[in-house]
């Protein structure tokens, strides 16, 4: 963009050049005097033009549209967002409350014959007596629904499993109490995501619309605040991504199952991500 503060120092140049080139060409003393003041002008203008170029209105208008589109796009992202965690916590309760419904009924054929001790408690089944997190039974039951809604939103998805042990690497090595971990991983979690406790002691979690950087940034500030709540403890964790790492939760759950077998190789706080491929 041209300059118009610049106009007279280009004149001046421009006829400075041409007395010159006539001075050259004719051999007059006075043409050259009048060249060499000119070059000087062109000089002393160009040096006292401000080197900060004002923006016209129209580039102004330009760069605020600009902005202005890209907080819509923001504002539209973030609410997408919450949508999203928004649908993942009504699937996850009216899941809960189906298995819930289907396992509190009588386990014979016929409810009228069906005794009252034949009913299964529907608490053994969804959650957890002991940490009061879903079961693995849940958790299985969860995973298959949510990769379809990922897959059907176009957002990442990840599985974690965590355990948090004890005397590591000692002959009486096991896991920590269940509940402190359990407390830890609710409250540092967002609503949307889902704790799950396996049958092995294991903790599993998904983590909703979480890509890979997200997912290690999460098991970060688990490990942290495990750290500095429960003393003497070493934690352990495997993660795998959809669809970065995995098209479907038997994947899902067999990777990030072995790359918490990877994390236990260390003596210490270890986050391990998974190295297979989706075609594995």
């Amino acid at each position: 963009m041209f300059d118009r503060r610049a106009l007279p120092g280009t004149l001046a140049g421009a006829l400075g050049l041409g007395f010159a080139l006539a001075a050259i060409i004719t051999q007059q003393v006075v043409l050259v005097v009048i060249a060499a003041a000119l070059t000087a002008a062109c000089v002393i203008l160009v040096l006292t033009v401000p080197s900060g170029l004002p923006l016209r209105y129209k580039d102004r208008r330009d760069m605020q549209e600009e902005a202005d589109k890209l907080a819509r796009e923001n504002d539209l992202m973030a609410a997408r967002a919450a949508k999203f965690e928004a649908e993942a916590i009504a699937a996850r309760d009216k899941l809960a409350t189906a298995m819930l419904a289907e396992r509190s009924q009588p386990v014979s054929a016929d409810p009228a014959i069906a005794p009252a001790s034949a009913k299964i408690r529907p608490s053994d089944e969804v959650t957890d007596a002991e940490t009061g997190v879903f079961t693995q039974v849940f958790f299985d039951a969860s995973l298959g629904k949510r990769i379809s809604a990922a897959r059907r939103g176009l957002r990442p998805l990840t599985v974690a499993m965590i355990e948090v042990v004890e005397n590591v690497g000692l002959p009486n090595m096991a896991h920590s109490a269940p509940k402190p971990v359990a407390d830890i991983l609710v409250e540092t979690l967002r609503e949307a995501d889902t704790v799950a406790r396996m049958d092995t002691g294991v903790f599993a979690m998904l983590l909703e619309d979480t890509p890979e950087n997200g997912a290690i940034w999460t098991l970060e500030r688990i490990r942290r605040r495990i750290s500095d709540d429960l003393d003497g403890c070493t934690v352990r964790a495997g993660m795998s991504c959809y669809p970065a790492y995995a098209f479907d939760s038997q994947q899902l759950v067999e990777q990030s199952l072995g790359a918490l077998d990877a994390a236990r190789e260390w003596r210490q706080d270890r986050i391990e991500v998974t190295t297979a491929s989706p075609e594995d």
